[in-house]
């Protein structure tokens, strides 16, 4: 890869990796469905102006608002409300694994001896960190982010079905159409969202901020065009980084504890993970994890 290409991978894998902390910093201050349904809202209200209707695809884009919108990101942010941003980093890669499953179904795709390996040790790996001492009293979070996985996958599947699509033409209406199902399930679930909203910090906001720029818009735009020039065994790597920039990131800001099931679950993950990637065929992957 060139070094235009190479630097704008590593922005890529930075901002995502720093995106989760922003968000963890994000939901101290404003509840997670509240604070989701305006990043979509924001993200609507920056992109949708500027692309087409799309027209013909509305409704499978309004389904994908669901599973994306609010059973992937509404219930990764719940997650993050409570939970340490480190495992929730880790575990939610276990949307690769998930996705190669999808594939072998949808697409006939082979998983083949080493990817199936890679998914074993993944799935491994998010075992032992259940087994942390310190996870003890969050299994069912822990479970949240398996499903916010999940979802990330179903929406990979649905995404691959639409066909060619442009990349804020998609995330600014599936933003148009899942705002307003979070704001509904906040005020039903969130007793007191709006107080927060309008008391939350100018810290709050700049996190905010960063998620919807950085890590929606920009990393989101570096990633395809990245895709749609390179080999997609020569860019889907870099993703790894961002788990990492992220665990380390709760460890020195947050001061997160580092069990050592954790620290074994997690680079248990990490290796699973990067067998998976590193043995898919060349495919263009249709969404990132930020």
């Amino acid at each position: 890869m060139p070094l235009n290409a190479i630097l704008m991978s590593l922005a890529v894998a930075v901002i995502w990796g720093i995106n989760m902390l922003t968000v963890k910093g994000a939901v101290a201050e404003i509840p997670p469905l509240m604070l989701t349904a305006i990043r979509f809202g924001a993200v609507a209200l920056l992109l949708v102006p500027f692309t087409r209707l799309p027209s013909g695809r509305l409704g499978r884009l309004a389904i994908l608002s669901v599973v994306f919108g609010t059973c992937h990101f509404g219930v990764l942010f719940v997650a993050l409300a409570l939970l340490d941003a480190g495992p929730v980093a880790i575990i939610v890669l276990l949307g690769v694994p998930f996705s190669s499953m999808l594939a072998t179904y949808f697409f006939n795709d082979r998983l083949g001896w080493k990817r199936l390996s890679g998914m074993a040790l993944a799935f491994i790996g998010v075992t032992l960190m259940f087994w942390d001492p310190a996870m003890a009293e969050l299994k069912l979070p822990l479970l949240l982010v398996v499903f916010a996985a999940l979802m990330w996958a179903v929406a990979n599947v649905m995404i691959k079905k639409l066909g060619q699509i442009d990349t804020f033409q998609l995330n600014g209406w599936i933003g148009l159409m899942a705002a307003p199902q979070l704001l509904i399930l906040s005020l039903i679930m969130e007793p007191g969202a709006t107080q927060a909203v309008l008391n939350a910090s100018w810290m709050a906001w700049a996190n905010l901020s960063f998620t919807v720029i950085m890590s929606s818009i920009v990393a989101y735009g570096f990633w395809y065009h990245l895709l749609k020039t390179h080999d997609v065994n020569q860019v889907v790597p870099w993703s790894l980084l961002a788990p990492v920039i992220s665990v380390t990131g709760s460890f020195l800001i947050f001061d997160e504890p580092m069990g050592l099931m954790k620290i074994i679950g997690g680079a248990t993950v990490l290796a699973g993970v990067a067998v998976i990637i590193l043995r898919k065929p060349p495919q263009r992957r249709e969404q990132g994890m930020g």
